[in-house]
């Protein structure tokens, strides 16, 4: 499914200017990514309009 590309992750992206874009290339790409972030709010709106329907969102 992902093509033996490596696995993507992203921790504590959201100070990075342009990380939204970066990671929906990366989705589009057939990558997969996981974003972490301690504070979701943090992530705020940004990535539900930019990788709407590329997430799954996982409270832990």
């Amino acid at each position: 499914m992902y093509n033996n590309k490596p696995l993507i992750y992203l921790d504590e992206i959201q100070n990075v200017v342009g990380w939204e874009k970066f990671a929906r290339r990366l989705a589009d790409s057939k990558y997969k990514v996981f974003i972490t972030e301690s504070n979701a709010q943090m992530l705020g709106k940004e990535i539900y309009t930019t990788l709407g329907g590329r997430y799954v969102a996982m409270e832990i």
